[in-house]
């Protein structure tokens, strides 16, 4: 019966790495997307997480104005920029 109850304290003890492995992800993803949303400058490509890619033509306090088209600027917050723009990148589809 001991080696029975030594299994639960593994399955326990493997639960336990992989909630604070789930934890420090999320902690890490968090300081990147901070990093990135006060990193955006006037000039630079960006992509929204809706996928609409513009040019940064102003920068507020929490919003950040992208221009899509001539002529057409659009405000989005800042927690909307998805990332950087790579130009040239064609977007991989799933198979």
């Amino acid at each position: 019966m001991h080696s029975g109850a030594s299994i639960y304290y593994v399955i326990f003890v493997l639960l336990i790495a992989m909630t604070g492995w789930m934890i420090w992800q999320q902690s890490r993803q968090q300081k990147n997307r901070r990093q990135l949303q006060s990193s955006i400058a006037v000039g630079e490509k960006v992509v929204t997480v809706g996928g609409l890619v513009g040019t940064v033509s102003e920068v507020r306090e929490g919003e950040i104005a992208l221009t899509v088209a001539d002529g057409v600027t659009v405000t989005f917050l800042k927690s909307a920029v998805g990332g950087k723009y790579q130009g040239g990148a064609k977007p991989t589809t799933a198979r």
